[in-house]
């Protein structure tokens, strides 16, 4: 069942749905550390087109909505640029730079319709002798007028290094990520909600954490990944696995044993498994979840990369191991082998993708 954030969380029914329609195909958008970004086949393993960038280094991909645009940073932290996913090619491109005064953007999230953007950086303006540095500043930016529209208020008035947000699917609400989870009207930027996930959920519970990114199989409005939360009881860090509706403030959660170095959390297509990395300076592992029992099926030792990502096939019988350098390491869903590696002309950058389910 679920339960509200404020509640105690325990073992508990991950209520992981398949999707209705299973795709068993994908189209990969990859950055790369050239002026381009490839367009990868999942079914045929082949790279089936190049997207010529305005910028080198495409990195930060952000996928709209609608599933219609990606945003695209570049190596320059200066520009955004929106690639048209049907056309493949950049039609539009965004900069708050002007002059001798260079804006670096720290964070961006457009809004889902897509009239505004809100925009997190500084502002470095060159000077005789010297730079000038202004800010942190959180901007509302108007994507078809090209222009700051308003400033955003700090969350509790408190200015930060860094800071991270998104709007909800219907962008009605804007949230940011601090100590909590702050919910603020789009318009007004006046708070209306607020979950207070920096204070234990209950006597006897440590602080939770866990991520409310969806996955690429996630259904609509839930984030499934590793949480951990302190046992301060027995002094030690649990670690599970959490499903997060954000709309809703609920979350499911259970534990599967003690923390350990395990990340790059990637669920299956049918919602019943998960995959994820054991990285450790003598040993990798790939670790399987049972996400129907709630429990770890298995750890199979295996030949791992210092830098890695994880990605589960369309179909969920392969696995995919990218990042460094310019090849993806297919393995077998079931066996865990080596299948093959697929190399590119070019270094990817780091873990900068975006995955497109459909297709045959």
């Amino acid at each position: 069942m679920r339960k509200p954030l404020c509640a105690v969380l325990t073992a508990s029914v991950l209520g992981i749905l398949p999707l209705e329609t299973k795709a068993q195909n994908a189209t990969w958008y990859i950055s790369t550390y050239t002026d381009e970004m490839l367009v990868w086949d999942e079914g045929s393993e082949t790279v089936i087109d190049r997207i010529e960038m305005n910028r080198i280094i495409p990195n930060g991909v952000q996928l709209n909505e609608s599933k219609t645009h990606l945003y695209v940073g570049d190596g320059s932290a200066e520009y955004i640029q929106v690639v048209d996913i049907a056309a493949r090619e950049v039609v539009d491109e965004y900069s708050l730079s002007e002059g001798d005064t260079t804006f670096r953007i720290g964070a961006f999230a457009p809004h889902p319709s897509e009239p505004k953007a809100i925009v997190f950086g500084r502002r470095h303006t060159k000077m005789v002798d010297r730079y000038s540095v202004e800010g942190p500043f959180i901007l509302e930016y108007d994507l078809s007028k090209k222009i700051v529209t308003d400033t955003v208020p700090w969350p509790d008035g408190e200015e930060r290094d860094r800071v991270n947000f998104r709007y909800s699917p219907d962008g009605a609400t804007l949230y940011f990520f601090t100590n909590d989870i702050i919910a603020v009207d789009s318009e007004t930027y006046e708070e209306i909600d607020r979950w207070e996930i920096s204070n234990p959920l209950e006597p006897g519970l440590g602080r939770p954490s866990f991520s409310t990114a969806s996955q690429t199989y996630d259904e609509p409005g839930l984030a499934t990944n590793l949480m951990r939360m302190s046992d301060p009881v027995h002094n030690r860090t649990l670690m599970g696995i959490a499903s997060v509706r954000l709309s809703e403030k609920e979350v499911d959660f259970y534990t599967v044993g003690p923390s350990e170095p395990v990340s790059a959390f990637a669920m299956a297509p049918d919602g019943e498994k998960a995959y994820a990395l054991y990285t450790t300076i003598e040993a990798y592992e790939f670790w399987e979840f049972d996400l129907v029992n709630e429990v770890v099926t298995r750890r199979v030792p295996f030949p791992g990369r210092p830098r890695m990502g994880l990605e589960v096939s369309a179909d969920g019988t392969k696995l995919y191991i990218h990042v460094a350098g310019n090849t993806i390491d297919v393995y077998d869903a079931e066996t865990f082998s080596l299948m093959r590696t697929v190399e590119f002309d070019e270094d990817m950058t780091l873990g900068n993708i975006a995955i497109i389910p459909g297709g045959d």
